[in-house]
C-alpha cells in the first residue's frame, strides 16, 4: 500500500481544527488510512486502499475528515470555469503517446509543506496509479512562464534541445535519455518511438518531454508560484482523466481556482470536467449488507459526511460524487462508504447461526502431514505472492512466452500475472537471500492456475541450494514423501528449458504426470543472480490423495 508523509501542522490547517495525534489516528480510519509513525511534525501514513488515489495526500485526507467532523459536508464545491487557453495536438503524437488532458489552476498560496504534498501526490499518482508513468505521467508547470497556445507534438531524437529540470545546460532528446537520471529510469517507455513527444509553447520554449522530464525553465514550482498549468499524458482516458481530476481537486483545497483548457486534436474537448456523477443503492440491500436498520435520511446524512450529495428516490438512494472518485462501479461501493461513515467500530458482531460440525477441509490433512515431514527434515516453509510478472514466469526461466492469466489493470508490472508454477516464486525468494548461510532448504504449499484445466490448483515445491546439491538429494526427498503417504511414483526423463539436460524428470503417479524434479539450468540460475546450484521438486496435490 502507498505510504505518504504529511506535515501534521499542514494537515490540521487544511482540516481547520487543531487535533492531537490520537484524534488524528482515529479519524484516519474514515480515509482508509492508518498512522504508521510520528517524527516531530511529520506523520507517516499508510493508505489502506489502492483504489482511492484521491486519498494519497493531505488534501484528500483533510477533505474526508472535514466531512466526519461536520465542518464541510456534501460535495466539495469545485468548479472548472471556461477560458481561452488552447492546447493543440498534432496527429503524429498518435505514434508516441497519443492522449493528453490538462488544466490551469490560479491564485495558489504555496509554502514548503504544500509543495512537498504536490510533488508527493504527483509521484504516487504516476508510480502507483499510472503504473510507473506508463499509463499516466503528470507534469506541473509555472503558468506565468508559458506563452499560449501550447502544442503537443513530436521531434526526432537529435532534432531538438532543451535544459531538463535540475540541469544547467541543454541536451538533445536522445541525450536526456542517456544522461539524465529520469531519462535513464524511464527511457524504456519511449524505446519503440522514432520521434519523442514534446510540449512546446508559442515562444518555442519546451515545457517537457512526456513522460520523462520537465524543462528547467517552466517545470519548477516554488513558493513564489501563484498559477500552474497541469497536464497528464497516456494511452487511455481511464487512467489520465482521474489523475488530472485528483490533482486539480487537491490544488483547489489550497484555494486554487480551476480553469479549463481547450484541447484541439482529432476531437475538440475541454478539460477538466468536474461535473458530478451519480450511482444508486437499494435501501433494503444496504441494510442487508451492513446489518443495520437505517432509514433513507440516515443513509443520506452518512453519505454527505463521506463527501457525497444524496437523496431518496423511492426505495433507493441516489449518491452524487465528483470525478476524482474513479472507484465507484457498483452499488456496494456506495454501501461501503455508508458503512465507513457510520463507523466499523460501531457494528456489533453477530454469531453465525449455522448448525455444522467443524472438520479440516479438503486437502488440509495431507498438507499438514507434508508440512510436518519437511519441517522434520530441517526445511523452512515460506509463503510468496500468487501474483508475479510474465518475466518471472517465462523470461527468467528461459521459457518461451507461454499463456498466462494477466491482470487487466495491475498496480505494478511485478504483480501483473497469476502464477502457473511455484518454481519461479522459490527462485525469487532464494535470489533475495544469497548472503544468508548455506545450505538453504525451503518449501512452499500454494495456489497456481492451470491453464489447460482452467482452474486453480494447489502445489508443493521444494528447493535446495548449496555448492554440492544434485538430483539425487532431491530424489531422496521425493522418496521420503511418497513412502510416508503410501503413494507409488516413478520418474520419467524429460527435457525442459529450465533444467539441465539429463537431470530432469517428470514425476509419474497412476500413469499420469504429477510434477517435475531436477537441477535448475545454469542460465536460469544466472538470470536470478543466484550463486549456488539449485535442485527443485514440484508436485500437484491432486495426485497425492
Amino acid at each position: 500500500m502507498p505510504v505518504i508523509e504529511v506535515s501534521k501542522r499542514d494537515l490540521c490547517s487544511l482540516i481547520g481544527k487543531n487535533l492531537n495525534t490520537n484524534e488524528l489516528s482515529e479519524l484516519l480510519s474514515f480515509a482508509k488510512a492508518t498512522l504508521e509513525s510520528e517524527s516531530g511534525d511529520m506523520l507517516k501514513i499508510e493508505a489502506g486502499d489502492v483504489n482511492r488515489p484521491d486519498l494519497w495526500s493531505s488534501e484528500g485526507i483533510a477533505r474526508i475528515i472535514k466531512g466526519q467532523l461536520g465542518k464541510e459536508i456534501g460535495l466539495p464545491k469545485y468548479t472548472a470555469s471556461k477560458s481561452n487557453y488552447i492546447l493543440k495536438v498534432e496527429s503524429k503524437v498518435a505514434k508516441a503517446r497519443p492522449l493528453i488532458v490538462c488544466a490551469v489552476v490560479k491564485n495558489l498560496r504555496l509554502d514548503e509543506a504544500s509543495i512537498n504534498q504536490i510533488i508527493q501526490l504527483q509521484e504516487k499518482l504516476c508510480e502507483n496509479f499510472g503504473l510507473k508513468r506508463k499509463e499516466a505521467a503528470l507534469g506541473i508547470y509555472d503558468f506565468d512562464r508559458i506563452k499560449w497556445p501550447i502544442t503537443y507534438t513530436t521531434f526526432k531524437p537529435n532534432e531538438l534541445k532543451f535544459v531538463p529540470l535540475d540541469m544547467n545546460g541543454p541536451l538533445a532528446l536522445n541525450e536526456i535519455l542517456q544522461k539524465h537520471e529520469k531519462g535513464r529510469q524511464y527511457s524504456h517507455l519511449l524505446a519503440n518511438c522514432k520521434e519523442y513527444p514534446i510540449l512546446i509553447d508559442a515562444a518555442k520554449e519546451v515545457l517537457s518531454m512526456p513522460p520523462i522530464i520537465n524543462s528547467n525553465l517552466t517545470g519548477k514550482v516554488t513558493e513564489k508560484t501563484k498559477n500552474v498549468f497541469v497536464e497528464v499524458t497516456g494511452f487511455s482516458y481511464q487512467f489520465i482523466v482521474p489523475v488530472l481530476n485528483i490533482m486539480v481537486s487537491a490544488l483547489a483545497e489550497r484555494g486554487g481556482k480551476i480553469e479549463q483548457v481547450s484541447i484541439h486534436g482529432n476531437n475538440k474537448i475541454a478539460t477538466p470536467d468536474l461535473s458530478p456523477k451519480s450511482f444508486s443503492a437499494g435501501i433494503d440491500y444496504c441494510n442487508k449488507i451492513i446489518g443495520l436498520e437505517l432509514n433513507a435520511r440516515q443513509m443520506c446524512d452518512l453519505l454527505k459526511k463521506a463527501r457525497f450529495d444524496a437523496k431518496q428516490d423511492g426505495n433507493k438512494i441516489i449518491a452524487y460524487y465528483l470525478p476524482y472518485r474513479q472507484d465507484i462501479m457498483d452499488e456496494r461501493d456506495i454501501i461501503e462508504d455508508i458503512a465507513i461513515a457510520y463507523g466499523y467500530d460501531k457494528l456489533a458482531p453477530e454469531e453465525a447461526r449455522i448448525p455444522t460440525t467443524g472438520k479440516a477441509a479438503g486437502l488440509m490433512p495431507i498438507k499438514k502431514r507434508i508440512t510436518e515431514m519437511l519441517v522434520g527434515l530441517n526445511m523452512q516453509e515460506i509463503a510468496t505472492f500468487t501474483l508475479t510478472s510474465r518475466n518471472n514466469l517465462s523470461g527468467r526461466m528461459h521459457l518461451e512466452n507461454g499463456n498466462a492469466i494477466e491482470i487487466a489493470n495491475p498496480i505494478s508490472e511485478n504483480y501483473s500475472c497469476i502464477r502457473n508454477s511455484l518454481i519461479p516464486s522459490v527462485l525469487e525468494f532464494l535470489s533475495q537471500n544469497t548472503k544468508k548461510e548455506f545450505p538453504q532448504k525451503i518449501f512452499e504449499i500454494g495456489e497456481c492456475y492451470d491453464l489447460k484445466e482452467e482452474k486453480t490448483k494447489d502445489k508443493l515445491v521444494v528447493a535446495i541450494t548449496h555448492s554440492k546439491v544434485n538430483f539425487t538429494e532431491m530424489k531422496q526427498i521425493l522418496d521420503y514423501i511418497m513412502k510416508n503417504l503410501n503413494v507409488k511414483c516413478g520418474i520419467k526423463e524429460v527435457q525442459h528449458q529450465s533444467f539441465i539436460e539429463g537431470r530432469a524428470g517428470s514425476v509419474i503417479i497412476n500413469n499420469a504426470k504429477a510434477g517435475i524434479i531436477g537441477e535448475i539450468h545454469p542460465k536460469v540460475i544466472s538470470s536470478w543472480n543466484l550463486e549456488m546450484p539449485v535442485s527443485v521438486l514440484e508436485l500437484d496435490f491432486d495426485a497425492l490423495h
